[in-house]
């Protein structure tokens, strides 16, 4: 028989600050953050997000310089340079590439894992831990929209013939309609990676799906939209990534039609939309995570 022998390791009773559920939700959304941005990862994680982030900052430098170069904003909206409505589809490509790498990383892991028992021990709840995941989603997406956006706006009102602080009160109302569609576009795209990471258990397999979705899914229900049978105008709502851009275009008084509004829908249509299938998201996800709790 083997002599046994204990060793003392130094294992104290956790006696810091407490800082409950609160701390608790801080600190799964601080986690999400530095999940999608590769912080704390290899370098290679770091790649491809922090590349996008910096192509969408140097995109808006380089508007700004091209509306300077011409010399005259008016002018050069007129030669087809585009501002803050035209933006939004060069921001939403940015964005859709960042979302099918950030969006199954923020859920699927978790659950592969079995980290998700840890985090429902206590004191963090279903509803705690989804809310923290939707914020550190919301928050870094959002900012791939808005922060180029408000360089942008800064960007022109610094080179406006009429002065700073007059750009700025005669566009005052782009200070409230690139967040209005900025949450279209991440309610939707949003609800959709949600849905797909938490019925998919496998992030590159939920990565290709949202993409397809979005991408070849909304072109094929555009092109069924046009066909001759009962219905088929009601296909043209299936075109999902049309509606944030409808939204966009109302704001920004554009005149792209798109399919839905060929059909016969009106803004409202797509609204309605983006908000029922949040709802649908919402209610599925925290379903499926209340069972796994």
């Amino acid at each position: 028989m083997t002599n046994q022998v204990i060793y003392d390791r130094g294992y104290r009773k956790y006696d810091g600050p407490k800082s409950g559920p609160k701390g608790a939700r801080r600190a799964v959304y601080n986690d999400g953050v530095r999940r999608v941005l590769g912080l704390g990862r290899k370098a290679r994680m770091k790649i491809f997000p922090w590349s996008l982030i910096t192509i969408a900052v140097i995109a808006a430098a380089v508007f700004i310089g091209i509306h300077w170069a011409i010399g005259n904003i008016d002018e050069s909206l007129r030669q087809g340079i585009p501002t803050y409505g035209g933006l939004f589809d060069f921001y939403s490509a940015i964005s859709l590439l960042f979302i099918v790498l950030a969006g199954p990383l923020l859920l699927i892991p978790d659950r592969n894992s079995g980290a998700l028992s840890v985090y429902f021990s206590r004191p963090l709840t279903v509803d705690g831990y989804l809310g923290s995941k939707v914020g550190a989603f919301a928050t870094v997406v959002g900012a791939i929209y808005i922060v180029p956006q408000l360089l942008l706006h800064l960007g022109l009102g610094l080179i406006s013939d009429d002065g700073f602080l007059r750009y700025m009160g005669d566009n005052i109302d782009v200070l409230w309609k690139v967040p209005v569609t900025t949450a279209a576009f991440v309610g939707l795209h949003g609800a959709i990676v949600f849905i797909l990471s938490t019925a998919i258990g496998r992030t590159g397999i939920a990565a290709a799906v949202f993409f397809g979705i979005t991408t070849a899914g909304s072109g094929i229900a555009a092109g069924v939209s046009t066909l001759s049978f009962p219905g088929a105008d009601w296909v043209s709502l299936l075109a999902v990534d049309q509606h944030p851009r409808i939204i966009r275009d109302f704001l920004f008084e554009d005149t792209v039609e798109y399919p839905a509004e060929a059909a016969g829908f009106e803004v409202w249509a797509s609204v309605v939309f983006i908000l029922v299938l949040v709802a649908i998201a919402a209610w599925f996800v925290r379903s499926r995570y209340r069972k796994l709790a």
